[in-house]
């Protein structure tokens, strides 16, 4: 969506061996990440009261393959998803993005882009008002 939740995160674990990555629900790569990068930059010139500081421009990754169609428009990935989790978790997903953030989780792990015995963190932020989108 608008990139606030993956920018603080981003900040808070720009330094840190963590690796954050954020799926985009609506826009190309380089569209969102210049966003987020700028809201990121923003926030961390704030909090620390210094215009000075500059972010690292590879403290923000996004991934943008799994937006499909658009905003708000259903993928196969996302229904796939949607459905593994209400199935296998008992965790609901809405279509509009954490649906599609989790089509993004699946993929990447199915084409194994994280370390076999990594730790993978997947975050829901809501969104169970869009179940019904």
């Amino acid at each position: 969506g608008s990139g606030g939740t993956h920018a603080g995160i981003s900040l808070a674990f720009y330094d840190s061996p963590t690796k954050i990555i954020g799926i985009s629900t609506r826009h190309p790569k380089e569209k969102q990440t210049a966003s987020i990068h700028a809201l990121a930059q923003r926030t961390y010139q704030f909090i620390a009261d210094d215009a000075s500081l500059t972010l690292p421009e590879d403290a923000v990754d996004v991934h943008d393959a799994y937006v499909g169609a658009g905003y708000s428009l259903p993928t196969a990935g996302m229904e796939e998803a949607v459905t593994m989790f209400a199935r296998l978790e008992g965790i609901l997903l809405d279509p509009v993005y954490t649906g599609k953030t989790a089509a993004g989780l699946i993929d990447l792990i199915r084409q194994g882009h994280f370390e076999p015995g990594s730790n993978v963190l997947f975050l829901h932020t809501g969104g169970a008002p869009t179940l019904y989108h």
